[in-house]
């Protein structure tokens, strides 16, 4: 875990000289991301789902062309198990970000950054199987804007839970 933080340490330098969101947009999303994750959470699982399906599906075509039709189904289903347990995984660390992240905590924050890690490990370990470079350039380039608007919101998390409990010691004091 010392390194991830090293990590984001390291990728907070980068961003560091980026230009910022207006204030009110970054308490929106820093508000707002538990939903868009647990949105994303299910349509990802639905497309799980399908996509699953969808394998099964062209295996039992691929097996009508013999052997040559089994050698590229074993080699599709190679890349699509990889695919789906890499979905999984992400599916995994979203659905336990979504109730850190409606308190703000950091930890929701962390699983995030975890997901975008796990994503771009995906896209590399992808393009080892199918070389299609332009594939993981786009995957790259998204995981870069995720982590952006990541790191915009990074400040409402730091400390979250020191900031909640301020509001309820002001309304104490003035009862």
């Amino acid at each position: 875990m010392e390194n991830i933080r090293k990590l984001e340490s390291l990728v907070a330098s980068w961003y560091k000289n980026m230009p910022h969101l207006p204030q009110r947009g970054q308490k929106w999303l820093a508000e707002n991301v538990w939903w868009i994750v647990l949105v994303w959470v299910i349509l990802t699982a639905m497309g799980v789902v399908g996509m699953l399906m969808a394998t099964l599906f062209a295996g039992t075509v691929l097996s009508v062309f013999g052997p040559v039709g089994t050698a590229i189904g074993g080699i599709a289903f190679v890349i699509v198990t990889i695919t789906m347990l890499f979905s999984i995984a992400l599916i995994v660390l979203g659905s336990m970000a979504v109730s850190p992240l409606k308190m703000l905590n950091k930890k929701g924050w962390m699983l995030l950054f975890l997901m975008i890690l796990v994503s771009v490990a995906a896209d590399v370990l992808t393009f080892l199987f199918n070389f299609n470079f332009f594939s993981l350039v786009w995957g790259v380039l998204f995981a870069a804007v995720l982590a952006y608007f990541l790191y915009e919101i990074r400040s409402y998390f730091n400390g979250a839970a020191e900031r909640k409990k301020v509001p309820a010691k002001q309304k104490k004091t003035e009862a």
